[in-house]
């Protein structure tokens, strides 16, 4: 019996182990796609780029970095809850610094 709760305990690790190294895969994913989209618009990755990606599909990838004059910083979100062609942009606001 002490042998099966052994068994059971080292599977339940292995388990949320590989759990765990899939949600880091998808934030890296999700790093690498954000990083390329600011490439593309902005020539190059912005100053103090912030992306906060969490192990929840269903909240918004938010993103902030200070704009190519330093006099605004911006706030992204977007949507990255799929496979990466379901990713999208979905909105920017911009904040002035004081």
């Amino acid at each position: 019996m002490t042998a099966l709760i052994g068994m059971v305990a080292l599977a339940g690790l292995a388990a949320f182990a590989v759990y765990r190294w899939r949600q880091r895969e998808r934030v890296r994913r999700v790093e690498r796609w954000v990083s390329d989209f600011l490439v593309t618009r902005e020539g190059r990755l912005p100053d103090n780029l912030h992306i906060n990606c969490t192990d929840d599909r269903g909240w918004p990838v938010l993103v902030s970095f200070d704009g190519s004059s330093g006099e605004a910083r911006h706030h992204l979100q977007f949507y990255c809850g799929g496979p990466t062609s379901a990713f999208a942009f979905l909105s920017e606001k911009e904040e002035a610094r004081r």
